[in-house]
């Protein structure tokens, strides 16, 4: 199995830092759009914009977003705030070096043949333009696909930043990593990410950069170059729900468990309480707090106290069974 490793020094822990990226969830959203017969949790929210994304042309974001491969790390720069704006981002797109623009492109032509590399090839013909081109429709993506959604999007993000935070303030790197993705292992001085091979990289004081994405599910993206800051994007809690008030469980979820309890499994990210659950699927508070007992007993999920407050959520074997529902 391909496994790599980011090595850590004490500052490194120090200056772990999180940040929301507009620009990333435009890009992963692209993404997605392109991909949506391998994505199926965003299904809702495709439907939601096919009419309008067919209005958009983006051929070329398409071209150099090739589902196994590279895509370029210019179009996605690592955010410099922590509430990056959109304006701020794409302006550093405008502005990357020609010669950053030539090498990338040419990388994501020549890696995992691409399907778009007869696109590509053309765009290495007048680099300024395609810059241009890139940015510009990166651009009317946002405008047309998370723009009018962004008060709702930020909102998870910020509530899974708050959440990662707390998760860092009690249990350190350890406590953060081990639940942050199931492919992440923390050990000594090192993150280890499994099934992802590409070359380690020593942080040297500079820190991990992580920014939650609530179009990442259920990847993680590196940014290993050492011309960028090193940055982890990971799937943010909460995404699920974002544009269902009661998504649908899998059918092979609700096979195994029935589909109240199913749908009450895949309600718990982020961590819910019985009365909030109770409220948001029309279930009566004894209901809940039955399926949510059975799914503490079988290991499922976990449960912590916060001030009067009960918080159920997935524990990571929850979690496994969730994503091996939907493949």
């Amino acid at each position: 199995m391909p496994m790599t490793a980011l090595r850590f020094t004490q500052a490194d822990a120090l200056r772990c830092r999180f940040g929301a990226s507009p620009l990333w969830e435009t890009m992963s959203a692209v993404r997605v759009l392109h991909g949506a017969k391998h994505r199926p949790l965003y299904a809702d929210w495709i439907a939601a914009r096919q009419d309008a994304a067919s209005k958009l042309d983006l051929r070329g974001l398409k071209a150099v977003q090739p589902r196994v491969g590279f895509t370029p790390d210019f179009l996605t720069p690592p955010p410099k705030a922590s509430r990056a704006k959109f304006a701020t981002e794409v302006a550093r797109v405008r502005s990357t070096p020609l010669e950053r623009v030539r090498s990338e492109l040419v990388r994501s032509r020549d890696e995992q043949k691409n399907p778009g590399a007869p696109e590509i090839e053309k765009m290495l013909t007048d680099l300024a333009g395609t810059r241009e081109r890139l940015a510009d429709e990166i651009e009317s993506a946002w405008e047309t696909l998370i723009k009018p959604d962004w008060p709702l999007i930020s909102r998870v993000l910020e509530d899974d930043i708050a959440y990662r935070g707390q998760q860092l303030t009690d249990g350190g790197l350890a406590g953060l990593f081990d639940d942050l993705h199931p492919t992440l292992i923390w050990e000594d001085d090192r993150l280890i990410l499994t099934r992802y091979r590409f070359e380690g990289r020593d942080l040297t004081g500079q820190g991990l950069l992580l920014v939650p994405g609530v179009f990442a599910w259920p990847h993680l993206v590196i940014v290993a170059d050492p011309a960028y800051h090193p940055t982890l994007v990971y799937p943010a809690r909460g995404a699920a729900r974002l544009w269902s008030d009661a998504p649908a469980p899998p059918d092979a979820l609700a096979r195994l468990l029935g589909r109240t309890r199913a749908t009450l499994l895949i309600a718990l990210d982020p961590p819910a309480t019985t009365s909030a659950l109770a409220a948001q699927y029309d279930l009566a508070l004894a209901t809940v707090a039955e399926h949510l007992s059975a799914l503490y007993d079988a290991g499922l999920a976990t449960r912590r106290r916060t001030g009067h407050q009960v918080h159920y959520r997935r524990t990571e074997v929850g979690q496994a069974v969730v994503d091996a529902s939907v493949g």
